[in-house]
Protein backbone atom coordinates (compact mmCIF):
# COMPACT_ATOMS: atom_id res chain seq x y z
CA UNK A 1 0.00 0.00 0.00
CA UNK A 2 1.42 3.65 -1.05
CA UNK A 3 0.09 7.05 0.31
CA UNK A 4 1.36 10.39 0.05
CA UNK A 5 1.02 12.43 3.42
CA UNK A 6 1.01 16.59 3.75
CA UNK A 7 0.77 18.51 6.02
CA UNK A 8 -1.44 21.51 6.23
CA UNK A 9 -0.22 24.00 8.98
CA UNK A 10 -1.52 21.72 12.18
CA UNK A 11 -2.57 18.66 10.69
CA UNK A 12 -2.35 15.62 7.99
CA UNK A 13 -3.79 15.34 4.96
CA UNK A 14 -5.57 12.85 4.45
CA UNK A 15 -6.01 12.30 8.29
CA UNK A 16 -6.86 8.45 8.69
CA UNK A 17 -4.90 5.53 6.31
CA UNK A 18 -6.07 2.36 6.00
CA UNK A 19 -3.91 -1.15 5.49
CA UNK A 20 -4.10 -4.83 6.11
CA UNK A 21 -1.99 -6.97 8.49
CA UNK A 22 0.90 -8.03 6.77
CA UNK A 23 1.29 -5.54 3.61
CA UNK A 24 4.43 -3.21 3.22
CA UNK A 25 3.51 -0.13 3.18
CA UNK A 26 5.05 2.94 2.03
CA UNK A 27 4.22 6.54 2.98
CA UNK A 28 5.66 9.45 1.03
CA UNK A 29 5.59 12.77 3.61
CA UNK A 30 5.61 15.82 1.80
CA UNK A 31 6.20 18.85 3.99
CA UNK A 32 4.37 21.93 2.32
CA UNK A 33 5.87 24.19 5.49
CA UNK A 34 7.59 24.84 9.12
CA UNK A 35 9.40 22.00 10.48
CA UNK A 36 7.88 18.01 10.62
CA UNK A 37 7.96 15.02 10.51
CA UNK A 38 5.84 12.14 10.57
CA UNK A 39 6.20 8.80 12.92
CA UNK A 40 4.10 5.59 14.12
CA UNK A 41 5.81 4.35 17.55
CA UNK A 42 4.25 0.48 17.14
CA UNK A 43 6.01 -0.05 13.48
CA UNK A 44 10.07 -0.39 12.91
CA UNK A 45 10.81 1.98 10.50
CA UNK A 46 8.29 4.14 10.58
CA UNK A 47 9.40 7.95 10.81
CA UNK A 48 10.70 10.52 8.57
CA UNK A 49 13.82 12.98 10.15
CA UNK A 50 12.77 16.13 10.91
CA UNK A 51 11.89 17.79 7.31
CA UNK A 52 12.24 21.81 6.39
CA UNK A 53 9.36 23.18 4.26
CA UNK A 54 9.30 21.91 0.50
CA UNK A 55 11.38 18.56 1.72
CA UNK A 56 9.72 15.09 1.28
CA UNK A 57 11.16 11.76 2.68
CA UNK A 58 9.91 8.45 2.08
CA UNK A 59 9.31 5.36 4.62
CA UNK A 60 8.54 1.82 4.42
CA UNK A 61 7.78 -0.70 6.89
CA UNK A 62 5.85 -3.72 7.58
CA UNK A 63 1.88 -3.64 8.86
CA UNK A 64 3.10 -6.61 11.41
CA UNK A 65 -0.02 -5.60 14.21
CA UNK A 66 -3.71 -4.83 13.88
CA UNK A 67 -5.04 -2.31 15.73
CA UNK A 68 -5.82 1.21 15.49
CA UNK A 69 -2.55 3.73 15.73
CA UNK A 70 -1.53 7.38 15.53
CA UNK A 71 0.69 8.97 13.38
CA UNK A 72 1.51 12.01 14.52
CA UNK A 73 4.72 15.05 14.32
CA UNK A 74 7.00 14.88 17.21
CA UNK A 75 8.28 18.66 17.32
CA UNK A 76 7.45 20.74 20.13
CA UNK A 77 3.69 20.58 20.58
CA UNK A 78 2.68 20.12 17.06
CA UNK A 79 1.38 16.65 18.30
CA UNK A 80 -1.31 18.90 21.36
CA UNK A 81 -2.33 20.88 18.13
CA UNK A 82 -3.87 18.53 15.91
CA UNK A 83 -1.12 16.86 14.10
CA UNK A 84 -1.91 13.55 13.81
CA UNK A 85 -3.77 11.06 12.10
CA UNK A 86 -5.19 7.35 12.40
CA UNK A 87 -3.26 4.47 11.05
CA UNK A 88 -5.75 1.12 10.82
CA UNK A 89 -4.58 -2.13 10.17
CA UNK A 90 -7.10 -4.55 9.74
Amino acid sequence: KEFVVDNDHFSFKPSSLTVNKGDTVKITFRNTGGTHNLKIDEFTGASTRNLSAGETQTITFVADKAGSFEYYCSIGNHRAQGMWGTFKVL
